[in-house]
């Protein structure tokens, strides 16, 4: 259930105690974190032990982790992982644990991060993320290429403020380095109220794709944005997602996908997603900045939900 790895794997601990196969164990820093009986107690010094690129492995044990300061994600080509909650599931539409990971982290930080990425190369998965508000639970900047999320879970909260993000890339403005790759895939992002987007893109990216997600909004509130991009951001594939609002036909996604501010022609393009009734499928400059095909949007008639592509 660990990724097979040439590289080293370290176990970081959810509490000061914890318990493998029935035995109880005490976590430190002061642990070499090279086996379970021995976790480390904080995923940032788990982070330190780390060596770029030979393969690294930081599992997170099942249970409730919390960090009071952003981990600064900075060894490149590192792996994170909570415990998986199953197998992958080949072709499904959502994460293979549910809707919420056995492995949580939050933060206690005012309107804090939980991993700021500034590397290459990393891996995020397993991990039932739980922003607080106007925090996120991913933050990658230009320099995280190749980010690959997958199998998380985000649960944004129930409490309206529009800077609460699940995965955000706030930086590139201005400047001539960009993200570059990132895959975003199998992920269940969750919506109480009306919420940042759950990917925001405000820096610039290049090969963003986004794949196999759910997005769904809970509360009665609308959601102005599930996902946003506000920058000329070029390659940007959205495959394979749903978008729904199980709570009521008239608790809408105001705009299912923003891309306002992207203004090159064909630079986002959206195949077989799955739109909620009464909520716009797309929000963008210039109707040519989307390219889209096989999509579905839910309509009511007679009383009855119907659909057109």
């Amino acid at each position: 259930m660990i990724p097979q790895t040439q590289g080293r794997i370290f176990w970081v601990a959810a509490g000061d105690t914890y318990t493998v196969e029935g035995r109880s164990y005490v976590s430190s820093d002061g642990n070499d974190g090279l086996s379970p009986e021995r976790a480390l107690r904080t995923i940032d010094y788990a982070v330190g032990l780390t060596t770029a690129s030979v393969g690294d492995v930081i599992v997170l044990l099942q249970g409730a982790h919390s960090v009071s300061a952003t981990v600064a994600v900075d060894v490149a080509g590192i792996t994170i992982t909570g415990i998986p909650g199953s197998a992958p599931i080949h072709g499904s539409r959502m994460n293979a644990g549910g809707v919420r990971e056995k492995t949580t982290i939050t933060s206690t930080e005012t309107a804090g991060l939980i991993f700021t990425v500034t590397v290459a190369d990393v891996e995020i998965a397993y991990i039932h993320f739980t922003p607080i508000t106007a925090g996120a639970g991913v933050s990658a900047s230009n320099a995280a290429d190749r980010l690959y999320v997958h199998d998380c879970t985000f649960n944004l909260g129930a409490t309206t403020q529009t800077a609460t993000f699940g995965i955000t890339f706030p930086l590139g403005t201005g400047t001539a380095t960009h993200n570059d790759d990132t895959v975003i895939s199998n992920c269940y992002f969750q919506a109480g109220a009306n919420v940042g987007p759950a990917i925001r893109a405000a820096g610039t990216c290049d090969g963003l794709t986004i794949q196999n997600n759910t997005f769904e909004l809970i509360g009665a509130a609308a959601w102005d944005d599930a996902i946003e991009t506000t920058q000329i951001n070029l390659g940007t594939h959205i495959r394979d997602c749903d978008f729904y609002t199980p709570t009521s036909v008239t608790t809408v996604m105001t705009d299912c996908i923003d891309t306002t501010g992207g203004t090159t022609d064909g630079s986002c393009q959206v195949y077989r997603c799955y739109f909620p009734e009464s909520s716009d499928a797309f929000e963008a400059t210039a109707t040519i900045d989307i390219t889209a095909a096989e999509n579905y949007l839910s309509t009511a008639t007679g009383g009855a939900l119907t659909g057109s592509v």
